[in-house]
């Protein structure tokens, strides 16, 4: 099957929102997805098997920093390294455009991405308790998380 690693645009919108629905219990609409596209302090990337997106990522800039404002990846392919290559050509691009800080949170019971986000370098910087609610029993903690580029 085909892999292709490239930007998103708007037109890719509906794919994106279709798997973020699959990924998260209180997920982003296709106009959310058009509009953040459309940004130009934001950085997407998705990552596609034949005509399938199955992973993407999104940073948005600010005051040369960049936020990880959403990654995704279908339950059913994870663990093939779809993430990790987002993150690492997500770095590689930020680092060329002169960007010094990448930040994110993450939820403290999601631990396969954590670990992933401690293998790109990332460490914590402080929590925001009982920060996601939806679809969950308790409330879990954010973890803030960034490293510096470019260093």
């Amino acid at each position: 099957m085909n892999q292709l690693l490239r930007p998103l645009a708007r037109a890719d919108a509906t794919a994106a929102a279709a798997l973020h629905a699959m990924c998260f219990p209180d997920p982003w609409s296709v106009k959310s997805f058009e509009e953040t596209f459309e940004d130009e302090a934001v950085r997407a990337h998705g990552f596609w098997l034949g005509e399938q997106l199955v992973s993407f990522a999104m940073t948005k800039e600010v005051a040369g920093e960049a936020d990880l404002l959403t990654i995704a990846t279908d339950p059913a392919r994870r663990l093939h390294g779809y993430a990790a290559q987002l993150i690492g050509a997500l770095i590689v691009e930020l680092e060329g455009a002169g960007i010094t800080r990448m930040t994110l949170e993450v939820a403290e019971d999601n631990r396969a991405a954590r670990q992933l986000y401690v293998r790109f370098g990332f460490t914590e910087d402080g929590r925001r308790r009982r920060y996601y609610e939806a679809g969950r029993d308790t409330p879990v903690d954010a973890v803030l998380m960034s490293r510096h580029l470019g260093v």
